[in-house]
């Protein structure tokens, strides 16, 4: 094996290991998060954080929080996933993309909803925005966003741009995530537990889909690769 080689090689085991350490400490925030705010329903926190966010509560600081929240709504969302897949699906090259990312929006979505089914948290009583329907745990608003950021955020690091580019797209990108984020807890709509629970499970689902994905186009390429075999049962070269 020659140094460039041992280079990649070594970069890619590095990669491995972040990624799994972030996975794993995803995964123990959110058991956290569930079994202490939760199921123990230790308020603490989110107390805190609503108390903090009323000091500065304002008209028309509302009215910009209302817009910014319904970028995670699937009022947006859904053509924004649209408009990306049939971008993806138009250039040919990204055939294996375009239905990565349908996979990940379909599943992502029946993942939140299974879980705000099983622990059926209700929202806070005394909502900005009209009264929202459905539960609070975690926050869809959060989740949508963190992993539809993480599949943008992807796909600029596959882009031919200069890198200092693609980190600024991301931390922007990261940083309108969490304001959309906050933006739940302002309206008091959700807890502050709810949409940092959405963030660490978005982590989870896209590190989780992305192996999956990964292992499934490595085993169909791995049959597309074996020959055809003729009636005579001599391979076709």
């Amino acid at each position: 094996m020659d140094q460039s080689s041992k280079k990649i090689a070594k970069e890619i085991s590095l990669r491995l290991v972040i990624e799994l350490l972030l996975f794993l400490a995803s995964l123990f925030v959110f058991i956290v998060i569930t079994d202490e705010i939760v199921i123990e329903k230790e308020g603490a926190v989110d107390d805190f954080a609503f108390k903090k966010l009323a000091a500065i509560t304002s008209a028309p600081l509302t009215q910009v929080m209302r817009v910014i929240t319904f970028f995670g709504s699937w009022y947006f969302l859904l053509p924004a996933y649209l408009l990306l897949i049939g971008w993806l699906f138009a250039s040919r090259k990204k055939t294996a993309l375009w239905l990565d990312i349908t996979t990940i929006g379909i599943t992502s979505t029946i993942v939140l909803f299974s879980i705000k089914a099983i622990f059926q948290r209700q929202r806070p009583l005394d909502p900005i925005l009209n009264k929202v329907p459905g539960f609070s745990f975690p926050s869809g608003h959060s989740f949508s966003s963190f992993v539809f950021i993480g599949l943008l955020t992807y796909i600029i690091s596959e882009l031919a741009i200069r890198r200092r580019l693609k980190w600024i797209y991301g931390i922007l990108l990261f940083f309108f995530a969490w304001l959309i984020a906050i933006s739940r807890v302002y309206l008091r709509v959700h807890f502050a537990s709810d949409v940092v629970a959405g963030f660490f499970l978005s982590i989870i689902w896209l590190g989780v889909s992305y192996r999956v994905l990964h292992i499934v186009r490595r085993k169909r390429n791995s049959i597309n690769a074996i020959p055809s075999k003729p009636a005579n049962g001599k391979p076709i070269l």
